[in-house]
């Protein structure tokens, strides 16, 4: 009987020593796929942080670049307005009737307009590469045609 009860006293033992050991392997697998996602994470985050970096540089170029905008379309308004104030207004600034004008001298008229699409053309042209003349070389700013600004 002693024996027996050693034996039991041996197994329960045993049992406790493979139990302990497989649930202490458990824990190592365990810990093993947790320092695997802690890793995975980092890396993540790292990522995250580059892209996060990334989307502020191109929200400051955007921005830039709307500003840019802002000030050709306000540059274009005023230039809008300085057209459409061209056939009311004449250059001491008193007030015309465009239409009056026509009827009464559409000689004058008609030469003015084939003036202005003749260099409305050659703008065109200079601005679609072109190369420039010796006139429009010499003449260095003109009012017509802004040269300075083609390339």
């Amino acid at each position: 009987m002693f024996s027996s009860v050693k034996m039991a006293i041996a197994g329960g033992i045993l049992v406790i020593v493979v139990g302990a050991f497989w649930y202490v392997s458990g824990l190592r697998a365990d810990l093993e796929r947790s320092q695997q996602n802690v890793d995975t994470l980092e890396t993540a985050v790292e990522d995250q942080v580059q892209v996060i970096e990334q989307m502020r540089q191109d929200q400051k170029e955007i921005a830039e670049s709307r500003e840019e905008i802002r000030g050709l379309i306000d540059q274009q308004r005023r230039t809008i307005d300085d057209l459409r104030s061209r056939f009311n207004e004449s250059a001491d600034g008193s007030e015309r009737d465009f239409g009056k004008l026509a009827m009464s001298k559409p000689g004058l008229i008609e030469n003015i307009i084939n003036n202005a699409s003749e260099n409305a053309i050659r703008c065109m042209e200079i601005a679609s590469g072109a190369e420039l003349t010796k006139e429009e070389k010499n003449a260095g700013s003109n009012s017509e045609c802004d040269f300075d600004s083609l390339p």
